[in-house]
C-alpha cells in the first residue's frame, strides 16, 4: 500500500473516530476527557490529511503549522488521559506554551540545519511525547481497578509503539541524509502505524465503555447524595459477607436523625442535604475496616457490625453518635453553625442472609425506643 493511501485511510479513520467520541461526550455528563479525545484524534487526522506533495514542499511556516498541530494532538491525548483518570490536567495555558516552543525550535532548527530538521525534530518530539504517554498511562494501569487495567495496558502498548516508530523515523532520517532519501518510507513501517493509529481510538473506547459500565454498577447500589450503599448496595455487601466460607455474625444498627425535618423547614433543604452528606462522612470514617454503613432513607442509615457481641455493637454505637453530634456545618455567610444528633437501635447478631430483615427490623423497634427515651442516644435489644 502507498504511503499516500496509507494517509488517507488514517485521515478518515482518525476523524470518524474523533466524530464519534465527540457524539458520545455530548451525551455523558463530567469529567469523562471524550471531547478532548475527540479534539486530538481529529487533529492527528487533519495532519494525516494534508496532501504528501503540501508537506513536502511546505514553507517554514506552513510546516511548522502542519507539525505544531500533530504535537498539540499528542499533547490533547494526555489532557483527554488526565480527565478520563481524574488527575490534575495539563491547562490550556501550559498546552499552547508547549506548541509555541516546539513551533519555535522546528523554525530555528530548520532555518540552522536545513530542510532535513524539520522531520527530525518532529519525530524526536513526537518520541518523547508518546513515550511520556505510554509511561503514565502504564503507571494508571497498576493504579486503578482491575477493571480498566487491560484497555490501560493496551494503551500504553499502543502509545509505546508509536514512540518507537517516531524514533526510528528519526533514525531513519538521519541516515537518508536528505528530504527526498527521507520521503521513502519502509512499507512495514506504514503497516505497523496504520496497525497502531487504528488501535487507539477502540482501545479509548474500551475505557470509557468500562468506566461508564462501573459508573452503572455504582448508581445501582450507591446512594447519589452521600456516595454510601443504598439498600440494594447494602444487601449486596450482606450477601457477599455471608458467602464467605469463614464469616462472623453482623449485627444491625438503625441510625435515625433527630428532628431532621425542622432541620430542612427552618434552614432549607440545600442545608439538609449537607447535613446528611457530613453525616455520612462522620459515620464511615468512625467504622471499623470490617464494617460497613447505608443510606436506606431521607434521613436514616443503616450499620452493620461485625462481631457476634452485641456488647461491642452497643460501643461502636455510640462512638458514631459521638462522631455525628460533633458534626457542625455552616449555614453561609453570618448564618452560624448547625449541629445534630442521632439516635441508635441495635439488633441482636444474626449468622445468616436470611435473618438480615427480622434484623433491621429488630434494629428499629430499638430505635422506637431510643427516641422514646429522649433522642441522641444508642438503646440495643436487652436495653430496650
Amino acid at each position: 500500500m502507498e504511503s499516500s493511501t496509507v494517509a488517507v485511510v488514517l485521515a478518515l479513520t482518525l476523524a470518524c473516530t474523533g466524530g464519534m467520541f465527540l457524539v458520545i461526550a455530548k451525551q455523558i455528563q463530567g469529567r469523562s476527557g471524550m471531547a478532548t479525545f475527540a479534539l486530538g484524534l481529529s487533529l492527528f487526522g487533519l495532519v494525516f490529511a494534508v496532501p504528501m506533495q503540501v508537506d513536502r514542499s511546505a514553507g517554514v511556516l506552513l510546516g511548522a503549522l502542519i507539525d505544531a498541530t500533530a504535537v498539540a494532538a499528542v499533547l490533547l491525548l494526555r489532557r483527554g488521559q488526565q480527565r478520563f483518570m481524574h488527575r490534575e490536567e495539563l491547562s490550556w495555558r501550559v498546552l499552547g506554551l508547549v506548541v509555541l516552543a516546539f513551533a519555535a525550535v522546528a523554525v530555528g532548527a530548520r532555518a540552522v540545519f536545513g530542510e532535513l530538521a524539520r522531520p527530525i525534530v518532529l519525530q524526536l518530539t513526537l518520541t518523547a511525547l508518546f513515550g511520556w504517554l505510554a509511561v503514565t498511562a502504564a503507571r494508571d494501569a497498576h493504579r486503578d481497578t482491575p477493571l480498566l487495567r487491560m484497555p490501560l495496558l493496551l494503551l500504553s502498548v499502543v502509545l509505546a509503539v508509536l514512540a518507537l516508530l517516531s524514533l526510528g523515523n528519526t533514525v531513519h532520517d538521519l541516515m537518508a541524509g536528505s528530504v527526498q532519501a527521507a520521503a521513502v518510507t519502509d512499507p512495514f513501517y506504514d503497516a505497523v502505524l496504520m496497525l497502531a493509529a487504528l488501535l487507539l481510538g477502540p482501545t479509548l473506547l474500551w475505557m470509557h465503555t468500562l468506566q461508564l459500565t462501573r459508573q452503572l454498577s455504582e448508581l445501582a447500589t450507591r446512594d447519589p447524595l452521600t456516595r454510601l450503599l443504598n439498600e440494594n448496595g447494602l444487601d449486596e455487601v450482606l450477601r457477599r459477607h455471608f458467602s464467605r466460607r469463614q464469616h462472623e455474625p453482623v449485627a444491625l444498627m438503625h441510625v435515625d436523625v433527630d428532628q431532621f425535618g425542622r432541620i430542612n423547614r427552618l434552614h432549607g433543604e440545600a442545608a439538609g442535604d449537607d447535613v446528611l452528606r457530613l453525616i455520612g462522612l462522620a459515620l464511615e470514617s468512625t467504622l471499623r475496616a470490617d464494617d460497613f454503613v447505608a443510606r436506606v432513607g431521607g434521613d436514616e442509615f443503616v450499620v452493620g457490625c461485625v462481631s457476634a457481641d452485641v456488647g461491642k455493637a452497643a460501643i461502636l454505637g455510640e462512638r458514631l453518635r459521638a462522631a455525628v453530634a460533633a458534626v457542625q456545618t455552616g449555614l453561609g455567610e453570618g448564618g452560624g453553625h448547625l449541629r445534630c444528633t442521632v439516635s441508635v437501635g441495635i439488633s441482636r447478631p444474626f449468622n445468616d442472609i436470611e435473618h438480615w430483615r427480622a434484623a433491621w427490623s429488630e434494629a428499629e423497634v430499638s430505635l422506637q425506643a431510643a427516641k422514646d427515651a429522649g433522642c441522641n442516644c444508642v438503646v440495643h435489644p436487652t436495653a430496650a
